[in-house]
């Protein structure tokens, strides 16, 4: 019999991490080209400023570079914790999509009301950019993660049906 990635935990939590990330790296992208004209290096430059601060932005690639593992790190983070979360709570299994949406909302607020804050990146206004972030979020990230999360619950004997 063949096993699927996702009928691991592992690769359940990894399959969620690569899709989210990939998806939310590629909305990222085209939003901020299209509303401020940033490259893909800018952007993750951007993220790595969290932790660098103002010398992200002269740290060429190998500081967009670790902006992008951040970014696939905080990914990582959010599917363990779905992934966790998701036997706990029937909610979660009885309304993946709705559940889905709301992890994403979720993930967007904990980085921009928590993280964000808590980082150097100076604190930024409210836009219709921020409203869009938060619709991708929810449809990009946190829409995959559940779905892929609760496909691996459906075929594994890690929870009770």
């Amino acid at each position: 019999m063949k096993t699927s990635i996702t009928h691991t935990k592992t690769g359940t939590i990894v399959w969620a991490t690569i899709i989210s990330g990939v998806l939310d790296a590629l909305a990222a992208i085209v939003a901020y080209k299209l509303f401020y004209n940033y490259n893909p290096v800018q952007i993750y430059q951007f993220v790595a400023s969290g932790v660098l601060g103002p010398d992200a932005y002269t740290g060429g690639l190998p500081a967009a570079l670790l902006g992008l593992a951040f970014h696939f790190l905080i990914a990582f983070f959010a599917s363990c914790v779905f992934y966790l979360l998701f036997p706990r709570f029937p909610f979660l299994k009885d309304n993946k999509i709705i559940s889905g949406m709301l992890y994403g909302f979720g993930i967007w607020a904990v980085m921009n009301l928590v993280v964000i804050p808590m980082s150097k990146i100076p604190a930024a206004h409210f836009d219709v950019l921020a409203v869009i972030a938060i619709i991708w979020h929810m449809v990009l990230v946190g829409l995959p993660i559940s779905m892929i999360v609760s496909n691996h619950y459906k075929y594994s004997r890690d929870i009770k049906r």
